[in-house]
């Protein structure tokens, strides 16, 4: 049993224990913030919350498509993106279940937005906003790997390059990484000549880490589509497989799609 404790305890703290929030016994009293359209179960308001934060409700938003944000205390936003529901038509209520990574903070104090983007013109609709509060806002770094065609003009497919990256410090730093990395390269690292072959709105459903060092990265979302070319899925093998390989624990990877495993092949 001694022997067992070790690998268990280091793959609770790379990839985290799967808990959304840190709650205080008064938070089971609050209700889910909602608005007309959406719903947003998990975080609740006035939870303290550990990064990556796991964010889980319902909508009923235009073509499926949720948004959302987060800020700091001072309103400057943090970090954004979007993510899926899943209604089976038009008009209908659909579940959502996503992670999302907190950056460098100076205050433990944030806002989480969640809503749906104007198919008009943009604006938010519906919004639902969050106070959480950080369990902490000390900050580490992480390397991200992305193509990049500067420094490999041959385009191998496999050849893949670090970018630093500052987060919140987090317990789960596997999983905050890998959900960063499905998000692509910042606007920053675009400029230069970072990109990404992960398709857009590919998002995490679970990852483990085994005793003998198998991380298992499993994925939804976008990424479950046709993928063509084995170029193009040797790329999306070695951003995911660079990037987590960096974590000592880590001695291999097997991705998974939908929890199936040879999904993603040519």
């Amino acid at each position: 049993m001694k022997n067992l404790f070790i690998p268990v305890f280091l793959a609770l703290i790379l990839i985290g224990a799967g808990c959304v929030s840190v709650f205080n016994v008064d938070n089971f009293k609050v209700a889910p913030a909602s608005s007309e359209n959406v719903t947003v179960n998990l975080p609740l308001t006035g939870s303290v919350v550990t990064n990556p934060i796991h964010v889980v409700g319902e909508a009923r938003v235009f073509e499926n498509v949720i948004s959302w944000r987060i800020k700091d205390d001072s309103g400057k936003i943090l970090n954004s993106g979007t993510s899926e529901t899943a209604a089976l038509d038009m008009g209908q209520f659909g579940h959502f279940d996503f992670w999302l990574t907190v950056p460098k903070v100076s205050s433990p104090n944030i806002v989480l937005e969640v809503f749906q983007a104007s198919a008009k013109d943009g604006s938010d609709q519906d919004l639902v906003s969050i106070p959480l509060t950080l369990d902490r806002n000390d900050s580490t770094e992480i390397k991200l790997y992305f193509h990049n065609d500067i420094f490999d003009p041959e385009i191998t497919c496999t050849k893949v390059f670090p970018v630093i990256r500052k987060f919140t410090v987090t317990d789960s730093i596997a999983r905050a990484a890998i959900v960063s990395l499905l998000q692509g390269p910042n606007e920053n690292e675009q400029l230069q000549n970072y990109s990404t072959v992960i398709p857009f709105r590919t998002e995490l459903k679970d990852i483990s880490l085994s005793d003998d060092g198998l991380l298992t990265v499993d994925l939804k979302g976008a990424i479950a589509g046709p993928i063509g070319g084995s170029c193009y899925v040797s790329a999306i093998a070695a951003e995911i497989e660079e990037t987590m390989k960096q974590f000592e624990s880590v001695k291999s990877v097997k991705v998974l799609i939908d929890g199936e495993e040879n999904r993603l092949e040519p």
